[in-house]
């Protein structure tokens, strides 16, 4: 089909102002009488404050009210719960008086000014009695005395599995992955506004989220609130990458302006979004697969153990969606999952890029990449072996995982890349130079949305306004990257109308229904597919009228430039206008559509990735030279977005592999690098050239053929920068990051060996 938008490089919504610096985020926001608010966290990793002295901070000019324990709900929640009916370890208080990390709130002051609210926060003097803590799950497994919730402090998950793994032939295989804790480092931090108007008893929030219903349940339940008096508007988000898909400010500020009856805002630094918003999970994993001499995977058992910081949040969750993403790229009749998500005395992990899918990506690759090497076969030839043909069932969650292209992927990657070419290059390389190369690939698939792990749905309400313009109602929350553009252009592709004429507003709950939020690569998929059948029940309505008003029968008329016309005839014609006041004019209303959506597959993307990596033996560096990005995307409906989306996972991945993690005191538990200066990234520098190929098979039940991909090119990155390395250096390295440390310390052990 020739479309006007959809697969051509469309510039995303607001890029103009996010570019001149015009746009207002939330931390923009200034209205009348505004406080501002400023926590106060916990200098100790585990104690009871038995006292907080508040005299010197009261007596600032400016300080309006202090929240502390006693003056605020004491009611637990879960910042991870969506909707209020959900079952998930309710452990969190707005402010506690039993701290568990450096950085649990203790207090906060609300003043007339930030740096009012600044100087009083630090003149509150807290006294603490210390209590045992425990830093890693090993020293939790070890001490199960030191409780963090008067209970144990790992969570162990049922076992999954299937099949028969321990009666299962073949050579038994142990690799070992270790992931670092990490931060997310969305360029724009953590912001919130609420004010509260006591007559009416309502309350507004404004947030970066991506759950306004979300967080409307968490403040309704904290503050008994009923639901239909608390609107929250999603503002516009300067990237996530689920940092802020867990409700933790919001609550905050709205407690805040219900006890002032005044607006209130809340903006992080830097420095506090590390130390008391959420990380990514550090997680150890072992893996046992057993492999035949044909080398088939014949089953795998694995143990993965993840550190939730100080409460379980969405760990629990976390787990278990790990075990669901282990079965979608190989055939594997044997498996065995082993769960434990454990509490520990340092900053809360939650929510990151691909929830759970580059963790199990990671610890699966890596074992299949040194399983190929340690037998001297190719890598990708092993992956032949055992890759899921189309049309394939999940063993976990018993789907069809529909035409997932996996061998066309990993095939157009190989000859793309020119893989084998690259491996008789580097064969002849010298052994001791100073610089060593390696290539590295990995292939991974992952989900469009929740279905069947629980339902999902998109509720649409299209409207078209009497001069032929379209207001899209859909609850949609746009991270940076072009969800609300990429709507846009489905529905103006199928009334073919200008996409300046199609409007959308962003995730507010006083006009959109009850959404599940952005997470889960849903947004597209789901809410797209919603979009796109909406704008054709429109079409349908419109060609009806078209019948009315031009006398001439359905199967004659066509549309197109915001009109209905019959074929053949374009001079007999009703604009879309014409046909909007001829509704309100005869008695027949708004000229709208309600629609709803509900998805019943959930088919992943295919998705290879392959790179050259070169390594510096002197300095321990690790330098990307080549990068390419193979993914069966159905329709790319904005393939320079999609580009863009490959570049951040990429530089995401590199700082996985290469330099960044969160250090954490071994003896006080306090975070050592909670700052840009000391938290290494990966940076634009860095970056190779890289060069992205679609395969597009569009997917029957993808809106205009799409599937996800936000999140799906994240997933093999880490694996293929590993295996790159490991490659150059001949080695089997698995614990990131590969700092240059790392490196130097495996290339002394290699000429130990070779002496």
């Amino acid at each position: 089909m020739d479309y006007k938008y959809i697969g051509k490089d469309t510039p995303i919504e607001n890029s103009i102002a996010k570019a001149t610096g015009t746009l207002q985020y939330c931390g923009d926001m200034m209205l009348p009488r505004m406080a501002y608010m400023k926590l106060v966290l916990s200098p100790v990793a585990h104690g009871i404050v038995s006292g907080i002295d508040l005299e010197k901070a009261q007596a600032v000019p400016g300080v309006l009210a202090i929240l502390t324990p006693d003056n605020t709900p004491d009611m637990a929640y879960n910042r991870g719960r969506v909707r209020t009916n959900e079952k998930a370890p309710d452990q969190e208080q707005l402010f506690t008086r039993h701290v568990r990390f450096v950085g649990d709130r203790v207090a906060a002051v609300v003043a007339e000014t930030q740096e009012a609210a600044k100087k009083a926060a630090a003149l509150i003097q807290l006294q603490i009695q210390p209590l045992p803590a425990v830093f890693t799950p090993d020293q939790a497994l070890a001490n199960p005395g030191i409780q963090l919730h008067g209970q144990d402090s790992a969570i162990t998950f049922p076992r999954v599995s299937w099949g028969d793994y321990d009666g299962a032939p073949g050579q038994e295989f142990l690799h070992h992955t270790s992931m670092q804790r990490i931060t997310h480092v969305a360029m724009e931090t953590h912001c919130a506004v609420a004010s509260y108007d006591a007559p009416q008893g309502r309350m507004t929030v404004w947030t970066p989220t991506q759950s306004v219903f979300g967080v409307r349940s968490a403040i309704c339940s904290l503050l008994g609130l009923p639901m239909n008096r608390v609107r929250v508007i999603k503002t516009p988000m300067g990237g996530s990458f689920g940092c802020k898909q867990e409700m933790i400010l919001e609550p905050l500020v709205a407690c805040a302006a219900k006890m002032l009856g005044r607006p209130v805002k809340l903006q992080l630094d830097r420095r506090e979004v590390v130390l008391c918003t959420i990380l990514k999970h550090p997680i150890e994993s072992t893996i046992r697969a057993k492999i035949n001499q044909e080398n088939k995977l014949i089953g795998i058992n694995l143990d993965v153990t993840l550190d939730a910081g100080a409460y379980q949040g969405v760990s629990p969750d976390y787990a278990q969606t790990m075990a669901k993403k282990l079965s979608w790229v190989y055939d594997i009749d044997h498996m065995v999952y082993n769960a434990k998500s454990v509490c520990t005395n340092t900053p809360v992990s939650g929510s990151y890029r691909g929830w759970g899918g580059p963790e199990s990506s990671l610890l699966l690759e890596n074992m299949m990449n040194a399983w190929a090497k340690k037998q001297g076969i190719d890598p990708i030839d092993f992956r032949e072996k055992n890759i899921l043909p189309p049309f394939s069932h999940g063993k976990v969650i018993c789907y069809n995982l529909g035409s997932l292209p996996l061998r066309e992927t990993l095939q157009t990657g190989r000859k793309r890349f020119g893989w084998d070419q690259r491996k008789e290059r580097l064969k002849k390389q010298e052994k001791n130079g100073r610089f060593l190369r390696g290539i590295g690939m990995a292939l991974t698939t992952h989900t469009s949305g929740y279905f069947p792990r629980k339902l999902d749905w998109g509720t649409v309400i299209l409207k078209m306004e009497e001069d032929g313009t379209v207001q899209i109602n859909v609850c949609v929350h746009d991270h940076g990257c072009g969800e609300v553009t990429a709507l846009k252009s489905i529905a103006a592709e199928v009334l073919a109308l200008p996409l300046e004429w199609i409007e959308l507003p962003e995730a507010d709950t006083a006009y959109n229904a009850l959404d599940n939020g952005c997470y889960t690569s849903r947004s597209i998929y789901v809410l797209g597919r919603a979009v796109e059948e909406a704008a054709q029940k429109l079409l349908q309505e419109l060609y009806g009228y078209g019948y009315v008003l031009l006398h001439a029968p359905e199967t004659e008329l066509d549309h197109g430039e915001g009109r209905i016309f019959v074929k053949g005839q374009p001079e007999r014609c009703c604009t879309y206008s014409e046909i909007a006041y001829y509704c309100s004019d005869h008695g027949k209303g708004a000229l709208m559509i309600k629609h709803d959506y509900f998805p019943t597959t959930n088919p992943g993307p295919a998705a290879a990735h392959f790179c050259e990596v070169e390594v510096d033996t002197k300095t321990g560096q690790c330098r990307v030279i080549d990068y390419l990005a193979v993914h069966d995307v159905g329709k790319a409906l904005n393939p320079a977005a999609c580009r863009g989306q490959v570049g951040s996972a990429l530089q995401q991945g590199m700082g996985i592999v290469f330099c960044e993690k969160i250090e954490i005191d071994e003896k006080t538990g306090a975070v050592k690098n909670a700052d840009m200066q000391h938290y290494h990234l990966a940076r634009a520098a860095d970056i190779p050239a890289i060069e992205v190929v679609f395969l597009e098979q569009p997917d029957e039940k993808g809106p205009v053929g799409a599937k996800s991909f936000g999140e799906a090119c994240c997933l093999p990155v880490a694996p293929a920068l590993v295996a790159a390395v490991n490659d150059a250096l001949d080695a089997d390295l698995s614990e990131l990051p590969l700092t240059p440390a790392r490196i130097l310390q495996e290339i002394a052990k290699r000429k130990a060996n070779e002496n």
